[in-house]
């Protein structure tokens, strides 16, 4: 018994996170782009993932200490969602605080959670529920900013788990390389990505996406060293002492 109080500690939620449960679910899509294809069981280890995206003023902390390159591009409030960074200012980033990139696979079940929902809230796209669908002003989601806002803007979208900003504000880096194919042959247990490829992938739509890509299951990619005003990330670790 007097070996309870240390296993409880080794296994404490990070502040911060929310815990995603060791579990199967349905990543992938049939009915939506091929690189979504096919749909496929996967099972995950537990996982902690940050409840928001990696704000500026997180971020700012990492470039103050010298583990982290200034962000290029325009800079948001502190409590924005951070932009103007590449794969590898996010890897270092994640590093700093001890923590890694979240797998595709990872960000995918936090998304969808156990009964393989299209979005973090359920199976229609709804503009009061993320930001989205909104660029300069004109789109499906008129009444959104039309550009990343405060993280946790819109709580009545979190997922099943308690994630929020899944869908919209900002795509997120995640640690995968991209495979278009990957998904006719990835392994059924933890699957990390292809071991090869010269694109990393993204995830999560952003405030100026089309209305249907801030889909759970859908994936988009770029070159590790690119930027732009609506990428960001979080970032995810292994549970201690599991």
């Amino acid at each position: 018994m007097r070996f309870l109080p240390l296993l409880a500690a080794l296994s404490a939620l990070p502040a911060g996170m929310v815990r995603v449960p060791a579990g199967s679910f349905t990543m992938g899509s049939d009915r939506d782009e091929e690189d979504e294809r096919p749909a496929h069981r996967v099972t995950l280890a537990a996982f902690d993932l940050d409840r928001d995206e990696v704000t500026v003023g997180d971020y700012a902390r990492c470039v103050a200490a010298g583990a982290c390159k200034a962000p290029r591009g325009a800079v948001g409030e502190k409590n924005a969602p951070v932009t103007g960074v590449d794969w590898n200012d996010a890897d270092a980033y994640c590093r700093f605080v001890n923590e890694r990139l979240p797998t595709e696979a990872e960000w995918e079940r936090a998304a969808r959670g156990d009964d393989a929902r299209r979005y973090p809230w359920g199976a229609e796209p709804d503009c009061s529920r993320a930001n989205f669908g909104n660029y300069q002003g004109e789109g499906r989601c008129p009444n959104n900013p039309g550009r990343p806002v405060a993280v946790g803007s819109f709580p009545s979208g979190a997922s099943p788990f308690g994630v929020r900003d899944l869908a919209g504000n900002v795509w997120e880096w995640v640690a995968d390389r991209y495979g278009p194919r990957y998904y006719a042959h990835s392994p059924k247990q933890d699957p990390k990505g292809p071991r090869k490829g010269e694109k990393r992938v993204v995830r999560g739509g952003a405030c100026c996406s089309m209305f249907g890509l801030p889909r759970s299951s859908n994936r988009l990619a770029f070159p590790p060293d690119y930027t732009d005003d609506d990428i960001g990330f979080r970032c995810a670790s292994d549970v201690r002492g599991r």
